[in-house]
């Protein structure tokens, strides 16, 4: 039996084929028992299908090289019967076969495709209902149609959309799909749509997401299946909107290709997929409306992080290459899966929070939220662009392939870059230009998807876990003995401390210490202060005495000062700042956070605070006035973020500002400060 759990299990081994058997089972979050089952299951399977069993050695394991092969062309030999879908799987795949159905479905039907008893297959069908409703669609079902979906087409094709883009990044997604088919006696023309789009791409000189493309092409297989298809049309100003792109020739052409006829709603609607999938855009054509967005983003970001971008041409030249399908999709209500999502959240979350923020612009332009799953690659993006760079010899060249899209790609040769600072990375390429290059012109390749080479390939994903990133060390150093100046294992560190001590936070105790493993010449995790730990007592300060600005900021300053976090020149810095740009710094309801350049005099992490009794005016003018000024002075574009994320939210509650201005003693604002982290 073929099931979500023993497919993932196959995918982890032969991708981290060199791994022990604890450290697979850590990422995989399996205990040992749970691991013992799941290969039975799945070597049960193998067998079956006269392939062979994945074997155990000691603590290792060993994956023969005609599975590992076959795994990697996709043509594993799984029969219908094996099959088992879990809950998520069986919403999509119901939706999606309702979606092409050519004839009425009954419960039956459901049963048989997704080989449950009536009961699940029910249970099922009562979920796809609230998931259709979650986005004005109904599954209804009567004697003469069966079940059937009920709401305009553009809704059906975008519920369509979202499952075909969910389930491909499941394990048995794509055996799934083909499951559907051809219990239509269809056949999934996938390969025909996929040619048709390259001869298409290249003809108008445009290049796509790969993922993105691909989900495409499944779409559009579907569609063209799909006997009840209704028109669709769109409002004249979005018509006009999409006619006027340079891909609604391209649109027109596929739409032609598909349905053997020229329908304007078709052109449309393909032209506005492909839109949402195209990897950045000419500069030649670029949209003076798109380009006022990006900078106002960026604006916004520094506004908010208080971080100064240095190379902010370049940020937006990247930044309107993502933005322009993400325009698309969110103003047209494409949906896009993120499979990264949580993990993004996790490992950034302030920074995933601050870039929520400063996407307003473009929420303002669209008039729609923006979903979580694309704050999350907009947050890869400033990722990407602010790691720190680091400027140290290099031995080894190695090639980026992430056909994944500009975050993403972005983020994947940051981390890499900061995980071994010794090697020397190309730019990001796609997946043929890869495999046009000459072996000779690199050593190695980290890529998003398989390829054939003659060098070592490392397969990873955009974003890391800390489990991932030792893997990862573990397989380059493996191959690259001159790398591996890491020479203890996490999981023989982990071993003897278990064998001494009771550990009752093993996810941290494993984090941290492969953290100070691998953070050798690394700053990305470095660790970030909570804002309680560096607004400290001797930080605070408060005075009834009128000021003007310029000394209140110094006043503001001073514990810093004294205290050598900053040099004089950074008090210089922060008022000359304020001269030449303006109140920058002023938040509004009085509060002020006055800051400037790391590089302008900062010598470590830090943060003051001022409370005057008369408000200061802001560059004297009377509309700022201003009675708390809470310095910063940040030593990169990450270490601060937790703190400043941890003051904004309590600054933006009117409750909580309100009982900051009423503190008497800087004993009581710690007590605020700390009450507020702990909600």
């Amino acid at each position: 039996m073929f099931d979500h759990r023993s497919i993932q299990l196959l995918d982890q081994m032969i991708q981290y084929r060199r791994s022990a058997i604890p450290e697979l089972m850590r990422k995989l979050k399996l205990s040992p028992r749970q691991f013992h089952y799941d290969l039975e299951k799945l070597n049960d399977g193998l067998i079956d299908i006269q392939l062979p069993p994945i074997k155990l050695m000691d603590n290792y394991f060993k994956v023969d090289d005609s599975l590992i092969e076959r795994w990697q062309k996709g043509n594993l030999p799984i029969k219908k019967n094996q099959l088992f879908f879990q809950e998520t799987e069986r919403v999509y795949l119901i939706y999606l076969y309702t979606f092409i159905r050519s004839e009425p479905v009954s419960n039956m039907h459901y049963q048989s495709l997704l080989q449950v008893s009536r009961n699940t297959a029910l249970t099922d069908v009562k979920k796809v209902r609230e998931f259709c409703q979650s986005m004005n669609v109904e599954l209804l079902y009567n004697r003469t149609n069966g079940y059937h979906l009920k709401g305009t087409e553009e809704d059906k094709r975008r519920i369509a959309s979202l499952c075909l883009g969910s389930i491909l990044q499941l394990p048995l997604g794509r055996l799934g799909i083909e499951h559907i088919m051809a219990n239509w006696k269809k056949d999934l023309e996938i390969e025909g749509i996929r040619r048709k789009m390259e001869t298409l791409a290249k003809q108008f000189s445009v290049q796509f997401v790969k993922d993105r493309i691909e989900e495409l092409c499944y779409l559009l297989a579907f569609i063209k299946e799909r006997h009840q298809r209704q028109a669709i049309d769109y409002p004249e100003e979005k018509r006009t909107l999409v006619i006027k792109q340079p891909l609604y020739e391209m649109g027109t052409q596929l739409a032609y290709d598909l349905f053997g006829e020229t329908i304007q709603g078709e052109s449309l609607y393909i032209t506005i997929q492909l839109l949402s999938a195209v990897q950045g855009s000419s500069k030649e054509i670029q949209d003076p409306l798109l380009i006022k967005i990006a900078d106002e983003i960026i604006e916004h970001f520094e506004r908010i992080t208080l971080i100064t971008i240095n190379e902010k041409a370049k940020l937006r030249d990247s930044l309107y290459a993502h933005l322009v399908p993400a325009y698309f999709r969110i103003q047209f209500g494409i949906p896009i899966a993120n499979p990264l999502i949580d993990k993004i959240k996790e490992e950034h979350k302030e920074l995933f929070s601050f870039v929520k923020k400063a996407l307003f612009p473009l929420e303002q332009s669209t008039q729609k939220m923006i979903s979580d799953e694309e704050v999350g690659y907009f947050t890869l993006h400033f990722g990407g662009q602010f790691a720190e760079r680091k400027k140290e010899p290099r031995q080894y060249r190695a090639l980026i392939v992430c056909p994944n899209g500009i975050s993403s790609s972005l983020m994947m040769r940051s981390q890499l870059q900061q995980i071994f600072p010794e090697i020397s990375f190309s730019n990001p390429t796609s997946l043929e230009q890869a495999k046009e290059m000459d072996p000779d012109s690199y050593d190695m390749i980290f890529s998003t998807v398989y390829l054939a080479s003659p060098k070592p390939l490392y397969l990873m994903q955009p974003l890391l876990s800390t489990v991932e990133k030792n893997f990862l060390i573990q397989a380059v150093t493996t191959d690259f003995s001159s790398l591996d100046y890491r020479t203890v294992s996490v999981e023989e560190l982990m071993e003897i401390i278990h064998r001494y001590a009771d550990v009752k936070e093993e996810k941290k105790l494993y984090e941290a210490i492969s953290t100070k493993l691998w953070i050798k010449k690394s700053t990305e995790r470095r660790y970030a202060p909570m804002l309680s730990e560096i607004l400290t007592k001797d930080m605070i300060q408060f005075t009834d005495e009128p000021l003007d600005w310029k000394t209140a900021i110094r006043m503001a300053a001073e514990p810093l000062q004294k205290t050598q976090k900053i040099q004089n020149t950074y008090i210089d810095a922060m008022i000359k700042k304020v001269t030449d740009i303006g109140a920058y710094i002023y938040l509004g309801k009085g509060i002020a956070i006055p800051h400037a350049r790391p590089e302008e005099g900062v010598n470590q992490l830090g943060m003051s605070f001022l409370r005057t009794k008369t408000p200061v005016l802001l560059l004297d003018d009377q509309e700022r006035p201003t009675d708390i000024f809470i310095c910063l002075a940040a030593i990169d574009n990450h270490t601060h973020l937790k703190a400043l994320s941890q003051l904004t939210k309590f600054l933006s509650n009117d409750d909580s500002l309100q009982a900051l201005k009423e503190v008497a003693t800087a004993e009581e604002l710690i007590h605020l400060i700390k009450k507020g982290e702990e909600e």
